[in-house]
This record gives C-alpha cells, structure tokens and sequence, in this order.
C-alpha cells in the first residue's frame, strides 16, 4: 500500500521516554530492550488513530487557526478545490492545538491512570497528491452524509451552509480527520457513542496485546466480570482494570462476523496452513468458543488444552478470517512463543498484508523476525529476484519496498529512553540491540571452546 499522507508524532517527556519522533509507514518496527517504552509509545500511537477523534470540542473555536480554517471553507463552499500542503497546515496546527489542550485527558483515557507528559504533536505533515473536496449541492441535508474515498471527500451542502457556523465546523472536524488519518482508521463520522469507553468505530484500528496466551485462555470470565460490573452501573475507574487497547481487543473477540468473505482471508489460511497445520472456528454464543482443528483430524481442541503457538496466533486469525473491517494492525511482540522457523513465515504473512493494503505496526524482540523483513527488502531491490523469487518460494506479495517501512531503536540512557530512527543499508536495517548480543554471544562461544592446547594444559 501507499499511504497519500505523511506524518510524524512527535512526544517529549512521557513517562521514561525523554523525546520520540515517530514517522508513519505502512510497517512500522519497534525494537530495543526489554521496558524501554516500546508498548507505552504503540499504545499512544493506538490511542491516537482509535480516541482522538472524540477531542474535538463541541463549539467551533475562537483561536485564530481555527478562524482562518472558517474563512477558508466560507470561500471554498459550492466551488471545487484541493487541499495541498499549504492549506492543510492550518488544519493540521489546529488539531495540534487540540491534543494540546487534551493531552493529558487523551493519556489518562487510553492508559486508564495518569502519566506525565510534556507536548504531543503532529509535525512534518506530507501529503503525495492534494485532498480534493467535492462540495454537493442539495435541496436539504436530510439523510445525507458525507462520504470519502481515494484522494477526495464528498460534502454535501445548501445555500445556507455558507451562513452556518456549525454546519461549517463539521466540515473542517471532517477534513482534519481525513488528511490525517485517512486509510488508517475509521473515519470521523458516524462517531462511537461519546461516554463509555466499551465502545468502538467501525474500521477501527486492531491492537493485538502482548502475552495473548493469558487472555484467550481466560476472555470469558474477564468478559464476564465486566459485564456484570456494567450493569451494576460501577464506575469506569473501577471497572477498567487493563488499559485501553487491550479491553478494546476483548471487545473484539465478541465481535467476530463470519458472515461474509474477509478481505484478508487467504491470508490468515496461508497462517494456518504454513504455521498451524490446522484451522481456527468461532462457536457462536454470547461469549464465544474458539477451536482448533489439526489437519487430518475431525477432532476440535479447546484452546487451553493446545499448545502456544496456536494461543498466540489464535487471535490474528481469527481477524483475519472475520467480516469485521479493521484498517490497521498493532502487534505487540509478533515473534512471542514462536520457533525462529515461524517467525519467518509469520514475517511473510504480515509483509503480505502490507502489500495487501493494511498498514501493521510491531514490537519485537526478535532478530529473526527482523532479519526476514530485512531479507524481503533486499529481494525486492534484487536485480535477480524473479530468479530467486522462484528458488525460495516467494511471490510478489511477499516483496517489500523500502520506502513502506520505518524502524526505531528504543534503548535505555541511564533513567530515560531514547528512541532513534535507523537508517537502512544496501542490506535493510541495522539493530545493534540484537547485533551486540549476538557479537558478545559469538565472542564467548569461541573463547568457551575446548581446544587441543587447553587438552594439553590439563
């Protein structure tokens, strides 16, 4: 996939994370050590494609960025026009001014506690081609709606839109949306009921927790337990005990729509068939069942009773298999319980998806996870590749462009954590976090030999 847009986030002073620069891809990788924030940062990622769009305040602004905004569209409104990089500034510092004011409302909702945060910004704002906005002209916006696709929004509007604030306050909370997160969430309107958190978007981003095992195995009393919390009318600060992304992906699970053909079908099959060697089934209840299937075998496995590997990749299946439309993918720690052997396909099916349209977004722990992307650019970029495409197994799905992925080195700088960009090579990207421990590992490994002069020292 090609994104149309291009951005940064840009965070100083959370919690142990001294400053971030996080420019999107459609892969994104976060490696570095063990509580150097990789999760904290892709949760606030998360929480900024899926929550965000709940921030905008309920008047239009008196802020002179915003007044700009409003002439601009009273210009605009009836006649066609393009949002370039230019005009899209004014939207976007908007917005800035926005998560601004929210900060530290937007952290406490996503993380469930208070964590401290100095400033949270939107920067280098790109877009490859201009938003083009197609203003209707109706009789009435009664039953109409606006709409989007690839590279233009559809306002619907009457002579008497130019004169109302309100009505032009919508439009610009639907174009910041757009040039932000077109492609990579569900869009603005219709909104999730404002309130509670247990709701959900349609389109919103999938977030896949780390230590998934623990909470396939054990989903339905959570579910359960928060349920009838619910309808004893506790408090959400009582009633919340993970944070967001991970009760959002409970939620999920409740979800699944096997009613219809997935758009990422084959691709949970291909991880099934090349990982599993058996199928995953949703019995319908109102806290649903998951099964195993071994290839061969009639017989269907509850989930505690199979082995990690199918806890772990029960979930991305499952999702992958279902109806429900997920426009991203967060993957916390993607290699866990995986021999290096599956890491590399599940490398392959996640670059698959990629390609396919659906930017993923991981942290990883794993040098051969890392290794395999790196290995699927440098086919890509090979001047061999159909030949060795053909001799290794691969096909054009499975090749990646540099130009769709980023990678960053969390790392620990005494009580902090500096998050650094790599820059890729001929032969991908560099990590020293696993270079280093592989090189010291090798050193060892040699010294540690027994040789024939230690023979004869004894």
């Amino acid at each position: 996939m090609r994104m149309e847009q291009s951005w940064a986030l840009k965070v100083e002073r959370f919690g142990k994370i001294k400053r971030a620069e996080i420019e999107i891809a459609p892969l994104m990788l976060f490696v570095g050590e063990n509580n150097s924030g990789k999760s904290y940062m892709m949760s606030l990622l998360w929480g900024l494609l899926s929550e965000a769009r709940k921030f905008f305040p309920k008047e239009p602004s008196s802020s002179q960025t915003y007044q700009e905004i409003d002439r601009f569209l009273e210009r605009s409104i009836g006649n066609r026009c393009k949002i370039g990089d230019e005009e899209a500034q004014l939207f976007i510092q908007w917005f800035n001014d926005i998560l601004r004011n929210k900060k530290s409302e937007f952290i406490k909702t996503i993380f469930r506690r208070k964590i401290p945060i100095g400033s949270l910004t939107i920067e280098r704002y790109h877009r490859i081609k201009p938003l083009e906005v197609i203003f209707e002209k109706r009789e009435s916006l009664d039953g109409t709606r606006f709409s989007s696709g690839k590279g233009y929004i559809r306002i619907p509007y009457t002579e008497r839109s130019k004169e109302q604030v309100i009505e032009r306050y919508r439009m610009a909370q639907y174009i910041t949306w757009n040039l932000l997160m077109d492609e990579l969430t569900s869009p603005l309107y219709p909104l999730a009921k404002q309130g509670r958190v247990q709701t959900r978007a349609i389109g919103e981003a999938l977030y896949l927790p780390a230590s998934r095992t623990g909470f396939m195995l054990s989903y339905k009393a959570l579910m359960q337990d928060l349920m009838e919390r619910l309808i004893a009318q506790e408090h959400e600060e009582q009633m919340i005990e993970f944070t967001l992304p991970v009760y959002r992906f409970l939620q999920a699970l409740l979800r699944l729509d096997e009613s219809g053909k997935s758009k990422y079908e084959d691709i949970g099959q291909f991880i099934e068939e090349h990982i599993m060697h058996g199928t995953m089934r949703k019995e319908k209840e109102t806290f649903p069942s998951f099964y195993y299937c071994p290839k061969g075998k009639q017989e269907e496995l509850p989930l505690y009773v199979t082995s990690s590997l199918v806890t772990e990749l029960s979930p991305l299946i499952l999702f992958l298999k279902s109806k429900t439309t997920y426009r991203s993918l967060f993957f916390e720690e993607a290699e866990a319980h995986l021999h290096p052997r599956v890491q590399r396909i599940l490398a392959t099916a996640l670059v698959k998806l990629v390609n396919r349209g659906m930017p993923v977004w991981l942290t990883t722990h794993s040098d051969i996870l890392f290794q395999q992307v790196n290995n699927l650019i440098k086919l890509h970029q090979h001047p061999k590749r159909e030949v060795l495409m053909q001799e290794y197994g691969y096909t054009a799905e499975d090749l990646l462009d540099p130009k769709k992925v980023k990678a960053y080195q969390f790392h620990h700088a005494g009580h902090e954590t500096v998050i650094t960009p790599l820059v890729p090579t001929e032969n991908g990207f560099p990590a020293e976090t696993f270079n280093d421990v592989i090189l010291d590992l090798n050193e060892e490994t040699y010294a540690f030999q027994i040789g024939e002069e230690d023979e004869r020292d004894e």
